[in-house]
């Protein structure tokens, strides 16, 4: 923890205290510079370098020297020299004098950074062997829609270790240290769990010699049940899952059954392949389970628009816009929705293959389906107990309306039902292309179809849903599993190889490490399709080990830490800071499953004219149960949740924000949520003596022992807010200033921020 940070942010909340309400490595091999194995291409190995250092200078709106290193033909025009590239002679090409600094000419980039010698040799190497557009046999297609393949790995290196490695070694650098292993295991619990360690769990850890000590926590984490519950979060913003219709009237609607078989499908590792095959055709599996059915209600996660004069049919079919646009960002990271009105501007993607995408979707009806009293009675009993806390309790408005709300929810119960897809017997999988996207100029009509330019149709696939699941899914398509490793290591890392994790096109980013994308791409899908092998992988290599601390020397040669010389270090998500307060308090509940809860906030924000809805807070542990399970209302979610940059989902969401922002301070200072985990956590804090207390609340929050300056500060703080509230004659001022205590420590950045 970066200690000076910390005590500013101490002193602050100091000041204002009586005024607040409350494991191994292959060695990487030495760069090659003399010469490169293979002849570089333009498109693939030259032009991604000019880019990189060269275009922001030299490009058709701002050519100095006349000179412009966007296109090939430009590149070879040169500008004021005539002999930018001499083909064959790199050492009279002024491109190569200039990248040098010959002839008496500053060095280029201009004020920048000189290229690399990898860099350097790979521009003199294309020039030697010729300065060709495309040499014979290249495949020039964009890297993303040529289907991976795996690379050779030394025997006994770890891969990612291995290519990760290698990137640092061209740059001259080398891994950081590994973390403490109170970091580590913390760390490894935030990630695969979503919570922090429990005391027990670091002492069992830092207690344990075994060779395989920290193999043994990871296998722990990855067979918990809150491992589901961690990669439901991501799927259920791909999925734009909510309680609510969106649009104005914005109703309620019950389709917690699918976020419950989101979250069983991570924990029983079920095959990626099948996940996906479940969601989008589930009902036209032969015989398919109950649990399969459910499973479709992935698009029926769409917005309904109920307001009054809305054109029935042009409303379904903005849904199909919507879901045939949702199977491209979420498979295959393609902004396949662009092609609505147009052709791709960029993307081998036509307006006619978008139409032949949506048409899996025109033959899909969608019913409810009933849940049976199996599928019920968990919640049904859980009910029960809430009305008998109720009903043991003074009476109350508050009481009334709670038990009002318990018995709506035991009728909604008892006829609960759940939005599923079903294949239409009448309609067909074709829909007309509308000129320009609009509804109402319908012209051609196309029958289903893909885009075959990223991945050809198989004769054996059935022209319905299934052969959409079986055609993202197949061995030939470049993209599904790529997109999917992306997405894991996006969670885990804070940034994918790839930056955009919904956008592999023509115009994004390139992949930091091609090599490792393709190789845990590959991997994933010859190891059966199972997240949970993949996220082994992950976190048992040295560079997800490695210590997050930073130097301003490392802030400037990657800034965003694209090389991965140390472990990142950023803010939890929003469901996961206010988890991981009520879990170190004592507070959470982790029953899973079952109708959305309704935990404390301001009173107001949830009225609703239309359906006379109100947010009525749950009167007992439910209202501490995982964010995960709250009510999820399009037009006012959670409020401390969109503090902490939680998506409305209103839309398929592929990456959240992170912003800092006074709100975030004064959630976590003010929110009665806060306010009772830091009582709670204040009680939890056992200890004879004072300096007792305060190490125990310190390893309960941040899973470590404070430093002696760290628990001076501490010590001092408690002290001083016990004078202040004697001064005021506060009865309990002993127990204030330690609820003051345990306030300020789930404030700490470090609580907040996954190391």
């Amino acid at each position: 923890m970066n200690f000076k940070g910390w005590n500013r942010h101490l002193l602050w909340l100091v000041a204002a205290a009586p005024f607040v309400s409350q494991t191994w490595l292959q060695a990487a091999p030495a760069p090659v510079t003399a010469a490169l194995e293979e002849i570089p291409t333009f498109e693939k190995d030259v032009l991604p370098i000019l880019k990189g250092h060269c275009t922001a200078c030299h490009n058709p709106d701002t050519s100095n020297a006349f000179l412009d290193l966007t296109t090939y033909e430009t590149t070879m025009e040169g500008g004021q020299a005539d002999n930018n590239v001499v083909a064959g002679d790199p050492e009279a090409s002024n491109l190569m004098r200039r990248i040098l600094g010959h002839g008496g000419k500053p060095q280029m980039p201009l004020g920048f950074a000189p290229l690399s010698p990898e860099k350097t040799e790979t521009i003199r190497a294309w020039i030697k062997a010729g300065a060709k557009p495309t040499p014979e046999g290249v495949d020039l297609r964009h890297w993303a829609y040529i289907s991976p393949q795996k690379p050779s790995v030394p025997e006994g290196a770890h891969p990612i270790d291995y290519f990760v490695g290698k990137k640092l070694a061209e740059q001259g650098k080398s891994f950081s240290p590994e973390a403490s292993r109170t970091t580590l295991i913390r760390r490894l619990s935030l990630d695969l769990t979503g919570l922090p360690p429990t005391p027990e769990e670091v002492d069992a850890f830092l207690a344990d010699t075994r060779p395989d000590a920290y193999e043994r926590v990871v296998d722990r984490l990855l067979a918990s049940p809150q491992y589901g519950e961690r990669l439901a979060r991501m799927w259920l913003d791909l999925a734009r899952y909510a309680d609510s219709n969106g649009y104005e009237k914005d109703l309620g609607r019950q389709n917690w059954a699918w976020r419950d078989y989101v979250i069983k499908s991570f924990n029983a590792d079920k095959p990626f392949d099948q996940f996906t095959t479940e969601q989008i055709a589930g009902d036209l599996l032969d015989a398919p389970t109950r649990e399969q059915l459910i499973a479709t209600g992935f698009h029926r996660n769409t917005m309904l628009n109920e307001e009054g004069g809305t054109d029935p049919q042009e409303q379904r079919w903005q849904v199909l816009v919507d879901r045939a646009a949702v199977t491209g960002t979420v498979w295959m990271a393609s902004s396949t929705g662009c092609a609505q009105c147009h052709d791709h501007k960029f993307d081998p993607i036509s307006q006619k293959d978008f139409y032949e995408t949506l048409a899996f979707w025109e033959s899909a009806d969608e019913p409810l389906l009933a849940l049976t009293p199996e599928e019920v009675s968990p919640y049904v009993e859980r009910i029960k107990k809430r009305e008998e806390f109720l009903l043991s309790s003074p009476e109350s408005d508050a009481r009334k309306a709670a038990l009002e709300k318990i018995k709506n929810e035991q009728e909604s119960l008892e006829k609960a039902t759940t939005l599923v897809l079903q294949e239409s017997k009448e309609r067909k999988p074709e829909t007309p292309i509308r000129e320009g996207g609009v509804y109402l100029a319908p012209g051609e009509v196309v029958p289903a179809g893909v885009p075959e330019n990223l991945a050809p149709w198989q004769p054996e696939m059935p022209l319905n849903r299934l052969g959409l699941a079986q055609w993202l899914t197949h061995r030939d398509n470049p993209l599904t599993a790529r997109v999917t490793v992306n997405r894991i290591w996006e969670l885990i890392f804070g940034l994918g190889i790839v930056k955009t994790p919904g956008d592999f096109g023509t115009q994004s980013e390139a992949p930091s490490h091609p090599e490792l994308l393709d190789y845990l791409a590959v991997d994933f899908r010859d190891q059966g399709w199972s997240l949970k092998k993949l996220i082994r992988t992950i976190v048992t290599s040295r560079t997800y080990r490695q210590s997050s601390a930073v130097t301003d020397a490392m802030r400037a040669w990657d800034p965003d830490n694209r090389y991965l010389g140390r472990a990142p270090r950023y803010r939890m998500e929003a469901e996961m800071i206010r988890d991981n307060a009520l879990f170190v308090s004592g507070l959470l509940d982790l029953s899973m499953g079952g109708p959305s809860v309704f935990p404390p906030q301001p009173e107001g924000i949830w009225d609703n004219p239309y359906s006379g809805d109100q947010w009525i807070t749950d009167p007992t542990k439910d209202k501490n149960r995982r964010g995960l399970y709250t009510f999820w209302k399009r037009t006012a979610p959670y409020p401390s949740f969109l503090t902490f940059d939680a998506t409305s989902r209103e839309a398929c969401t592929d990456v959240r924000v992170r912003t800092n922002t006074p709100l975030q301070a004064l959630v976590l200072m003010n929110d009665p949520v806060y306010l009772e985990a830091a009582a709670a956590l204040a009680a939890r804090m056992d200890g004879e003596k004072p300096e007792d207390r305060i190490q125990e609340g310190f390893r309960l929050v941040l899973a470590r022992t404070p430093s002696k300056e760290e628990f001076e500060v501490l010590k001092n703080y408690q002290a001083l807010q016990a004078k202040v509230f004697a001064a005021a004659q506060r009865e309990d001022a002993e127990e204030a200033s330690w609820r003051m205590l345990a306030s300020l420590l789930l404030n700490l950045d470090e609580a907040i921020t996954r190391e």
